[in-house]
């Protein structure tokens, strides 16, 4: 029959558990880490003087500082979602020729509104380009007026009445640089076949039929074609006289022209195309800024799994740290401490404690831990304690 634990042993076993502590709570298995969900942070606004970039920026350093989420990861694709693609580029071109203009730089503003003509034409799809080229064919004809320049200001004029609306307000300009275009007989008509077959094909902006097929020549300065297939890029073309035209189209998978799309569409974007922005960004969520004024913003968040927005929107100011700590929680899930959830306030950060306790820092885990203790006693005093008894000698 075994004699009761002696004390003495008692003191052993509780002498060693100590000994033995601080590689208990190291070999404890840490805390799972909560993952991170990435943000792609979308403006939907024009980029004109930087508030659009500045604002996206901040808010990805304000998202890099939280728990539960944190910024895309591309640097490259943080870029686009803030500045936009080719469309939000010409509008920024226009919109530096209009400066340009009232300050009477004209040939600073030509060249701004030549460039962004060029960019319509080359880099946007043709919806887009349809709707953005009156604006940037007035301000060409507005410009080479002032500067007498009667030959790109007929090109200009000539261009702008293929656009939709009257232009009544340039009317006088129109009469003087050629209003209207006088047709004779057909020119010579130009083949055009594409691959793929199928394209739409468009002739100073009007619809004419799918490839392969025969158009009615025209004037290089003036007249050109537009060939465009579901998921490539569009081909513009100067339209000669005569002869055949072979267009290869490229796949169109710019992530800046969704951008641009879904801008185009702001505040109404549909959630399935932003949801298509953020699985083409790797983000689990969409915050959304559009500009409410000239000093606030308005907020909405997209589940991109789900492919819907959040209920709650949110207005903060475009500037400060705390908008845009307000910005990054309102995307984010609710985090300890209260530091994210809709409308959060900017976190004072506590006092670090004197001595780094991690899991272990916890009421709970504490108590989980006496109950190892109460264990390992109980092990250790089975181990090591039996009928003999055991001195302990202590020195100081």
């Amino acid at each position: 029959m075994q004699s009761p634990v002696s004390l003495g042993a008692r003191c052993v076993a509780a002498g060693l558990v100590l000994s033995l502590w601080p590689r208990l709570v190291t070999a404890a298995p840490p805390a799972p880490a909560q993952e991170r969900i990435p943000i792609a942070v979308l403006w939907m606004g024009e980029a004109e003087a930087e508030i659009g970039p500045r604002v996206v920026e901040e808010v990805n350093a304000a998202l890099s500082r939280k728990v539960s989420v944190r910024p895309i990861d591309s640097a490259e694709d943080r870029r686009v979602l803030a500045e936009g693609g080719p469309a939000a580029k010409v509008t920024a071109q226009v919109r530096a020729g209009e400066a340009a203009l009232a300050r009477g730089k004209l040939a600073e503003a030509q060249a701004l509104f030549e460039a962004a003509e060029v960019q319509l034409f080359t880099e946007v799809p043709f919806e887009s380009m349809r709707a953005h080229l009156a604006e940037v064919e007035r301000s060409l004809l507005l410009t080479y007026d002032q500067l007498g320049k009667g030959r790109d200001a007929a090109r200009a004029a000539a261009r702008l009445q293929m656009t939709p609306g009257t232009n009544e307000e340039l009317t006088a300009l129109l009469t003087r640089h050629g209003a209207g275009r006088a047709y004779g007989a057909a020119l010579p008509p130009v083949e055009i076949v594409s691959t793929p077959p199928g394209a739409q094909v468009y002739r100073d902006l009007l619809p004419v039929g799918v490839t392969p097929l025969s158009v009615d020549g025209g004037v290089r300065e003036v007249d050109f074609v537009d060939v465009e297939a579901a998921g490539h890029r569009r081909a513009h073309i100067a339209l000669g006289m005569g002869g055949r035209v072979e267009v290869a189209l490229t796949r169109e998978d710019r992530l800046a022209v969704l951008v641009d799309r879904i801008r185009d569409q702001a505040p109404d974007a549909p959630p399935a195309e932003v949801a298509a922005l953020g699985k083409r960004v790797g983000a689990g969520r969409v915050l959304a800024l559009l500009p409410d004024g000239p000093r606030k913003v308005l907020a909405r968040w997209l589940d991109v799994n789900k492919g819907k927005w959040s209920e709650a929107t949110l207005r903060v100011d475009n500037a400060g740290q705390i908008a845009m700590e307000r910005l990054a929680g309102y995307a984010a899930p609710a985090e300890p401490n209260g530091g994210n959830g809709a409308g959060a306030q900017l976190a004072v950060p506590a006092e670090a404690p004197k001595k780094k306790l991690g899991i272990w820092g916890r009421w709970y885990t504490w108590v989980a831990a006496g109950g190892v203790v109460a264990l390992v006693v109980g092990l250790l005093v089975a181990q090591n304690v039996g009928d003999d008894k055991l001195t302990v000698t202590s020195t100081h």
